[in-house]
């Protein structure tokens, strides 16, 4: 059985390569989790901007997305990463997240 890696890492700022929107992930799943309406509504959206359904057996990653108080969820083959250096705006961060000297976004809890 091969064992799935992920490419984006908790705490990195990411982009949705379609919808132009950027967040910090905040957890991974390594293959779809949600439910089958949840799945077919993201199909159809990116269906009507000519993009390929998405894969289940991929990882996904829960984002919280910047200027939102919604969090987000999005197929690796969906994201990139974000080419930028200011700060995701969420109050969902400092629940997640404690943030460096540098800018960059530090797990609160853990990871197992």
């Amino acid at each position: 059985m091969q064992i799935p890696q992920a490419k984006f890492n908790i705490g990195q700022v990411v982009r949705h390569k379609h919808f132009g929107f950027r967040g910090v992930i905040f957890e991974v799943d390594f293959e779809y989790a949600l439910d089958e309406a949840w799945y077919q509504e993201a199909c159809k959206a990116l269906h009507n901007i000519g993009q390929p359904s998405i894969e289940k057996q991929q990882p996904f990653y829960h984002i919280l997305t910047d200027g939102s108080e919604h969090e987000s969820y999005v197929s690796e083959q969906n994201l990139e990463y974000a080419n930028t250096d200011q700060p995701v705006q969420h109050k969902g961060i400092d629940r997640w997240f404690s943030v460096d000297y540098s800018g960059e976004y530090k797990p609160r809890f853990s990871i197992n």
